[in-house]
């Protein structure tokens, strides 16, 4: 199951329609949570309909702002919950998966309003016991990272909305594919869609848990980025201090990793761009550009070599595709493909196994 979140900023815009229409095509959700759609419930309905959705609920927009608007298919059954002009809570019905809600959300845009949709996130969480996941736009950030541009979002506002996040025991998911969702100055929307997938169906996939990487360390800014926000959570109890540490930590060392890679490959251009000229300017600058692409390359084995849990060569050994071959193929080992039940036989589909996997410990527990 695929669920879809998007600002459209405005379906009476023929164009964002197009865009949509596309979205499903491509993307093919089961789920899609549109906000800003500044269109009636009635409008909703007929495009419901149009892309081949099944069920849909709306609360229209107010004056010239606002909208928002949820659309399932058959294969996703559920409940609409409570809703307002920020919310829709959905609570989702399957039989492989224990019940679960969806909070489709949409914060309030203007900065004078943004406490109260920190305190809403915290009342939205205390509502049911349900295992539960926010999506949507907050129009807020976590980190200084998650925008890039001259003006820095205030550190108040970001330390406010962590610990909303905290407060309603919520940890960031990891994202992939592009790194910001927002742009300024597109026409029909200024917004990226989020895809979220359901991956716990799949026995093969692990959840994730945070791990250090060693090689941080080599990054001369690591401890005084790292000192700067645990300083800044000062407020919190221990565990939430923890687990927002470890959430930061991270995303910072995604970003890092990202980094190194652009900077290595630029360290072999202005090595390889050295090694033509014959002045004697240029071959004093090879070799000391050349002793930073070494230090750089003993840093991307560091991180391999953690990666792939081996510790018996030394450091300094160059030895990073082996490594990194390593680290994959623990990856390929950890790929569960299929089961062998108890009359000998094998099942590979995942509901199958999933019926394996909960026989057997039914089973060993209710004996």
């Amino acid at each position: 199951m695929n669920f879809l979140s998007w600002n459209c900023r405005g379906l009476g815009n023929s164009r964002a329609v197009r865009v949509l229409r596309d979205l499903v095509k491509t993307r093919k959700p089961d789920f899609i949570f549109l906000s800003e759609t500044l269109v009636s419930s009635i409008k909703i309905s007929e495009l419901c309909l149009s892309l081949g959705f099944v069920h849909n609920f709306a609360v229209d927009c107010v004056g010239r702002g606002g909208g928002l608007a949820v659309m399932c298919k058959n294969t996703v059954v559920c409940n609409i919950g409570s809703s307002s002009l920020n919310h829709i809570d959905v609570e989702i019905l399957r039989d492989t998966v224990p019940h679960w809600r969806l909070m489709c959300f949409y914060g309030m845009p203007e900065r004078d309003h943004i406490r109260e949709s920190w305190d809403f996130i915290r009342h939205l969480s205390s509502i049911s016991s349900l295992p539960w996941c926010i999506v949507g736009d907050f129009n807020d950030m976590l980190f200084p990272s998650d925008k890039k541009g001259k003006h820095n979002h205030p550190q108040f506002l970001m330390h406010g909305f962590r610990e909303a996040i905290v407060d309603s025991k919520l940890v960031e998911i990891d994202l992939s594919g592009g790194h910001f969702t927002w742009e300024k100055g597109k026409v029909y929307s200024d917004h990226d869609p989020i895809q979220l997938e359901l991956c716990n169906s799949n026995l093969s996939k692990k959840e994730f848990r945070f791990k250090f990487e060693n090689t941080w360390f080599h990054e001369s800014s690591f401890r005084d980025e790292v000192n700067q926000y645990w300083d800044s959570l000062s407020r919190l109890q221990l565990m939430p201090k923890l687990i927002s540490m470890s959430s930061y930590m991270a995303k910072w060392g995604r970003n890092f990793f990202h980094k190194f890679r652009d900077k290595l490959c630029k360290q072999r251009e202005i090595v390889n761009a050295l090694a033509e000229k014959t002045d004697e300017e240029s071959i004093k600058n090879y070799f000391l550009e050349k002793d930073k692409l070494h230090e750089l390359l003993l840093h991307e084995e560091s991180y391999w070599k953690q990666r792939a849990k081996t510790f018996w060569l030394a450091e300094g050994d160059a030895n990073s595709k082996f490594f990194h071959a390593y680290a994959s193929a623990r990856r390929k080992t950890n790929f569960i493909s299929k089961l062998r039940v108890d009359g000998g036989d094998f099942v590979t589909k995942e509901e199958d196994m999933h019926r394996v996997v909960l026989d057997y410990f039914q089973t060993v527990f209710g004996e």
